[in-house]
């Protein structure tokens, strides 16, 4: 007399790739997010005078999975400057190895002599995604581990 199974040999591995493709799509979500807000921000801080509008057209943010672009986003309008940061966004992913990987862009190519220069392009970006990163990082694993052990029992 044993102990008889009531579930399928694969129910909890699907639980499993149900709550890790759950976690994916959150941890996507959260990447736009902080895309879309980091390159306002540095379109919003530019202190530089664009005069063809390209420079601040090309400020951008690619969200990378493995090597491959899963999502670009940021360019106002098409154009010189949107194509030229999703140059330079996929020229930066070809040689990322990390699951998820948030690249915030200028692809103007004298955007490091603008900012050489003084000048703002992306550094405050840069800077405010130092310090918002890891909070919103930290607040989704948080969120994800309360989920997991709801789901799954606290095993550590």
């Amino acid at each position: 007399m044993g102990i008889t199974p009531m579930f399928g040999d694969d129910a909890i591995g699907a639980q499993v790739r149900k709550f890790q493709e759950r976690l994916e799509q959150a941890a996507l979500f959260l990447l736009k997010d902080l895309g879309e807000e980091l390159t306002k921000y540095a379109k919003d801080k530019h202190n530089y005078t664009d005069r063809t509008g390209n420079l601040t057209n090309s400020i951008g943010y690619a969200i990378v999975r493995g090597s491959d672009i899963v999502f670009f986003g940021g360019a106002i309008q098409q154009g010189e400057g949107a194509d030229n940061a999703l140059k330079v966004a996929m020229k930066m992913a070809e040689n990322l190895t990390n699951s998820f990987t948030l690249i915030i862009v200028a692809g103007m190519n004298y955007a490091a002599y603008v900012e050489a220069r003084g000048y703002n392009v992306i550094l405050p970006a840069e800077l405010k995604a130092r310090t918002d990163f890891p909070k919103a990082m930290q607040m989704l694993m948080d969120k994800a581990k309360r989920k997991a052990d709801e789901l799954f029992g606290n095993v550590l």
